[in-house]
């Protein structure tokens, strides 16, 4: 192909970043529209803190693919909300522990609720053969670019 046939919008690059970006903000809306005070971000370290209380911040950066300052920066966001509490390790005094408090165990109903709502209406109409071959292909993308 010609490179000046090349059109941003039809690259899979664009679409992706593009649909993912419409995602993220559907979800916050969601989130906002029931009174749930979390971001994406915020949502993906607590969905972490979900399955495993009490995690460091090195630990809930890998997880979530996010770096170090991205992850201390929302960390004290959500300490400032009393969704989650820094904890001195006991066995490693320059790491915390990361736990989620009262209020922020109690949201998890309804913020995965939200996720739910959003992945609805994120799939509505496609067949559902077509998303599994879909899901399979973004598999496939990410561990290509691994």
């Amino acid at each position: 192909m010609d490179y000046r046939d090349y059109k941003l919008e039809h690259s899979i690059g664009f679409k992706l970043a593009n649909t993912s970006r419409l995602v993220t903000n559907r979800l916050n809306q969601n989130f906002t529209a029931k009174n749930l005070p979390v971001t994406h971000e915020q949502w993906l370290l607590m969905m972490e803190l979900w399955v495993k209380d009490g995690q460091t911040q090195n630990a809930l950066a890998a997880a979530t693919h996010k770096d170090q300052p991205s992850v201390s920066r929302l960390l004290d966001n959500m300490i400032k909300r009393n969704l989650v509490m820094r904890v001195a390790h006991p066995n490693d005094r320059r790491s915390n522990l990361i736990y989620l408090t009262a209020e922020g165990r109690e949201m998890q109903k309804g913020l995965i609720g939200q996720a739910q709502q959003t992945i609805s209406d994120t799939t509505a109409g496609i067949d559902p053969d077509d998303l599994t071959v879909c899901m399979r292909v973004l598999d496939q993308i990410a561990e290509n670019l691994k």
